[in-house]
């Protein structure tokens, strides 16, 4: 076990036995003030860490040696000082069966081969607002204690919500441009009723696992209800925007989606809309989201009534006060 600048500083644990990669997370924690790095190369090395320091952030490179990762994560998430600690693991793989396996055993979010700097910072300040929203969710729970599948809905909302809004935040204050996606499969009502329930959570699967694919590192995407998702843009003009949108219904054109046995040519409705067109400056960023998100389902229904397959795009604002 390796220790860099051993004191009670926040800790990030790198579970690894890459050189590479070691090297890659010396560099790059070396950036971040007041932090610390532990590497390990076994999980009993790792375990060890982690009762004998503070460790405030995990990061797992998925070819690591005899570590088996769904069985790590919720070996960690059964400590108690870990239960909301980010946890991101390092993976070339970004197959949804792979990353929901991983995050109902407990993974934050996931780092994609190559390493890039840029791109890590991104993920461990999205994951380090994850915790402080898991840890405002345990306070509330704790006050007003809610059945399952209300505490899971309201989990996932506030974590939209959260990411969203961050990105917005970072958006106004960087002047920097943000485009938001609002996706509708248009069969899927079609699919719904004539398959089932669980079949067509098996083509949201499948669609949502092709979407992914085509995402770039900095994007963000959401599954919502009955079809929808959503995608946030940062850095994203509206010209480039509508080119993703575009690209994002070409490739529709080639591939069969599958729930089972059941395979299906799909097509989608996609209302755009952009910070700088819709936005406020003098109004909050949570603001600034409702807004958004307001615009996108007025475009979606716009480009629903044109037809399926069909980008619809609102015209710039005068002004966006």
């Amino acid at each position: 076990m390796t220790r860099f600048k051993p004191n009670k500083l926040p800790t990030l644990l790198l579970i690894t036995d890459s050189p590479v990669t070691r090297v890659f997370f010396e560099e790059a924690v070396s950036k971040l003030e007041d932090y610390s790095l532990i590497c390990s190369n076994s999980s009993i090395d790792a375990f060890d860490s982690m009762h004998k320091t503070y460790v405030s952030f995990i990061v797992i490179d998925e070819n690591t040696p005899y570590i088996d990762l769904a069985v790590m994560c919720m070996k960690i998430r059964k400590l108690k000082e870990h239960q909301h600690t980010p946890i991101l693991i390092i993976t070339a793989h970004l197959k949804k069966s792979f990353t929901r396996r991983l995050l109902k055993a407990g993974a934050t979010d996931f780092l994609r081969e190559p390493l890039e700097q840029d791109e890590f910072f991104h993920r461990m300040e999205m994951a380090n607002e994850i915790k402080k929203t898991k840890e405002k969710m345990s306070s509330l729970s704790s006050r007003f204690p809610v059945g399952p599948s209300q505490s899971t809905t309201m989990d996932e909302r506030v974590v939209l919500d959260d990411r969203a809004v961050k990105l917005i935040s970072n958006a106004l204050a960087d002047e920097t441009a943000l485009a938001l996606l609002l996706i509708e499969i248009d069969q899927y009502d079609h699919f719904h009723k004539a398959h089932g329930t669980k079949a067509g959570s098996g083509l949201l699967l499948d669609f949502q696992d092709h979407l992914q694919k085509l995402m770039r590192g900095q994007d963000l995407l959401f599954s919502q209800k009955k079809g929808r998702f959503l995608v946030l843009l940062p850095r994203t003009s509206s010209k480039a925007a509508k080119f993703i949108a575009e690209n994002i219904q070409e490739s529709l054109e080639m591939v069969t989606f599958h729930s089972g046995e059941i395979a299906f040519n799909l097509t989608i409705s996609i209302g755009l809309v952009t910070l700088d067109e819709e936005g406020s400056k003098t109004k909050s960023a949570s603001f600034n989201f409702d807004r958004l998100m307001q615009a996108a389902n007025n475009c979606l229904n716009e480009a629903k009534k044109k037809g399926n397959a069909t980008v619809a795009h609102l015209p710039k604002r005068g002004s966006s006060s």
